[in-house]
């Protein structure tokens, strides 16, 4: 009877400790919901929302690689400084690109058939690539840009987020389902006063756990020419030998 008193005891424990942190990682992801649309205001809103993203994404990788500790807002607030003014131009074409197409795609309803049919292929096919490098954004803006980058460098942004997306079409699908299938479910379950509250929360922790796992961070470089296995002071590296970091 004591072995049958204790197992249960185990199991109300690890029950209780199981809600607990469910508890902890639902109020962790609205505080970051709630940064997000303050820095997303912080930056009038259209200049606000691409720091805001890469700042929330910064913190959600650091949720997936174990550390739950994190200062959301102090996070946020470095990537703002470092990273404002890639990601306000990436935020700012993005806007502007969809918008252009969703226009395009309207004004093409009152054309002649076939030039109707041209016009919206061509606009599905820019959709369809604009979807592809969306998500992969803040991970190569936090990856790869200085806060002494010139706008020129944002053609190179989306070429790279494009090209990780063309290479990864299964990781890629997953994180399109994650951004437009989240707000979608709390819509159609009538839901729709959670978005305010858990709408970019949700799909950025979701997408940040995946990318950390489909795209880890190299800790250093593979080596160019195998080293011998015969010899251990060559086949094993120097402890003096640095890392390079992407």
């Amino acid at each position: 009877m004591r072995g049958s008193t204790g197992g249960h005891g185990g199991a109300d424990t690890r029950l209780f400790e199981g809600l607990d942190d469910l508890l902890r990682r639902a109020v962790q992801l609205v505080w970051l919901n709630l940064w997000w649309v303050l820095f997303t205001l912080r930056g009038g809103i259209v200049l606000g929302i691409g720091p805001a993203t890469v700042g929330a994404h910064a913190v959600a990788s650091a949720w997936a690689r174990g550390d739950r500790e994190v200062d959301v807002p102090r996070t946020m607030t470095e990537c703002w400084r470092r990273h404002r003014r890639p990601a306000s131009g990436a935020g700012l074409l993005a806007m502007a690109l969809l918008a252009s197409l969703a226009l395009t795609w309207w004004s093409s309803r009152g054309q002649a058939p076939i030039p109707a049919a041209v016009t919206q292929g061509l606009v599905l096919l820019a959709v369809v690539l604009l979807a592809t490098s969306l998500p992969y954004l803040a991970l190569v803006i936090l990856r790869t840009a200085d806060e002494d980058a010139p706008r020129a460098r944002l053609s190179r942004l989306f070429a790279t987020g494009l090209a990780l997306g063309m290479s990864r079409p299964v990781l890629t699908a997953v994180l399109i389902v994650i951004w437009l299938g989240w707000p979608l479910l709390l819509l159609t379950a009538g839901w729709p006063g959670l978005l305010p509250v858990l709408g970019v929360g949700v799909p950025v922790a979701a997408s940040a756990w995946c990318l950390e796992r489909g795209l880890p961070r190299a800790a250093a470089p593979a080596p160019s020419v195998p080293l011998p296995a015969h010899d251990p002071d060559l086949a094993s590296p120097t402890p003096h030998s640095p890392e390079r970091t992407s």
